[in-house]
């Protein structure tokens, strides 16, 4: 009876030595947020049925700098996810064009990388254009509340919203629409993906360089944000993140 109750005293201290940290990581605020993304290749894409893609794979790597468990992440089409990141409280939505028109409207952790919005023809309509005046009477298409569609939007053009890069691209193809912005990166995979012949399309104007984040609601606390760009730092400092980027990227 004497060896067995020190042995059970001591399997109770571990088990409640463990409840502490277990309870940490349960009240921790990272892990009161909704995560939310799209399907935007290669940023954060599913593959064998599982999440994954650089910005991904940096937020997982985010959450265990942080001392965070795995968190869920959700898939939406990007007009239903933008819309609840801009309506429901704490929420976190990437990958995100930083633009100066969305500025005010998220708290911003990144930046994750550059990326490049352009527009694309057919290169057999032989189309050309340098401004966004020299759009003016094309019919346009963007998937809707995309960064691209918010500057033709601000830019007084007219577009036909289309709820995903794939529609976007078959309206192009089947002369329903003249011209389609698009993510660079994004425009090249869905046209891939469709079966289309590399050289059938053509950018003819860039619209904007601006840099990827993660967007967080602006009901998240600002120490919290201080935590997950601190997390994103240390990273992108680690001698691991340059073989990150040649699997994404290159």
């Amino acid at each position: 009876m004497r060896r067995i109750l020190p042995l059970f005293l001591l399997i109770a201290f571990v088990l409640l030595a463990a409840v502490p940290a277990r309870t940490g990581a349960l009240t921790d605020p990272a892990t009161h947020l909704t995560y939310m993304t799209e399907q935007y290749w290669p940023m954060n894409y599913t593959r064998d049925g599982r999440l994954t893609g650089l910005a991904v794979e940096l937020l997982r790597r985010m959450w265990r700098e942080m001392g965070v468990p795995e968190q869920p992440i959700q898939l939406f089409p990007w007009p239903r996810a933008y819309d609840m990141g801009h309506v429901d409280p704490r929420t976190v939505l990437f990958s995100m064009y930083r633009t100066k028109g969305r500025d005010p409207d998220f708290k911003w952790v990144g930046p994750i990388v550059r990326g490049k919005t352009e527009v694309f023809t057919l290169r057999s309509r032989h189309l050309g254009a340098r401004s966004l005046r020299d759009l003016a009477g094309w019919r346009l298409t963007a998937v809707r509340e995309v960064a691209s569609a918010n500057i033709l939007r601000d830019a007084g053009l007219p577009y036909t919203g289309s709820g995903s890069p794939d529609t976007a691209i078959k309206m192009l193809t089947r002369d329903r629409v003249d011209a389609v912005a698009m993510d660079a990166m994004q425009f090249h995979h869905f046209a891939a993906r469709l079966g289309c012949p590399t050289g059938e399309f053509k950018p003819v104007m860039t619209l904007c360089t601006d840099p990827l984040y993660f967007a967080f609601s602006r009901d998240t606390p600002d120490a919290l944000i201080r935590r997950f760009q601190r997390a994103l730092d240390a990273v992108t400092h680690r001698p691991g993140y340059r073989t990150l980027l040649d699997k994404y990227l290159n």
